[in-house]
């Protein structure tokens, strides 16, 4: 559990406003709603990258997987 919450804390300090993701997964953990996103090539960057992002429940109802997801 540590290590997911500090996975999921890199990301969001790591990520900017353009951060964009497909939604490869989605569940629900302890009353928190998250979603497993994988980062396509961009401008900025050669690499894949992803990692989890919580989100509200109206959001996670608001989304399937395979759409696309942006962090704000």
């Amino acid at each position: 559990m540590k290590k997911f919450l500090y996975i999921s804390l890199l990301l969001i300090l790591s990520c900017n406003n353009n951060d964009c993701g497909d939604i490869v997964d989605k569940y629900e953990r302890d009353g928190k709603y998250f979603f497993t996103l994988i980062r396509g090539n961009s401008n900025n960057n050669n690499s894949e990258g992803g990692g989890q992002a919580e989100v509200s429940r109206e959001t996670y109802d608001s989304f399937r997987i395979g759409e696309k997801y942006c962090l704000s």
